[in-house]
């Protein structure tokens, strides 16, 4: 994907954000807020032993925050414990399509990264 059809799906899943409700019924759940500039995230998490069989995200925040729980959190369905832990910040600037962020901007696309690993 070209950089500019990587910017439509941050703005499109910011218009339509995956998996943004609130599960009831959760094994896992971290809320982490960013004070510089008001994003807010929590994510919901359903196993069945050590594989994920629900997952969910609640919050409000910019267009990078809201496309990353989305991304991050449809990436994780049916993944186990062990793969969550390997998640770092390269793979999720990968499922964002970005090279490049600034600082402030990072802090906003790893936000959800953060609820998994407090």
């Amino acid at each position: 994907m070209t950089d500019a059809l990587y910017h439509e799906l941050i703005l499109d899943l910011n218009r339509h954000p995956l998996n943004k409700r609130e599960l009831k019924d959760f094994d896992f759940r971290q809320r982490e807020h960013n004070p510089l500039c008001g994003d807010a995230v929590e994510i919901f998490i359903k196993y069945s032993g050590n594989k994920i069989t629900d997952i969910s995200w609640q919050g409000e925040g910019c267009a990078i925050s809201t496309a990353s729980a989305s991304m991050l959190t449809d990436y994780l369905k049916n993944k186990n414990k062990s793969e969550i832990k390997k998640i770092n910040q390269s793979k999720v600037l990968d499922l964002l399509g970005l090279k490049e962020i600034n600082p402030a901007r990072l802090r906003c696309a790893l936000l959800p990264l953060k609820c998994l690993c407090p």
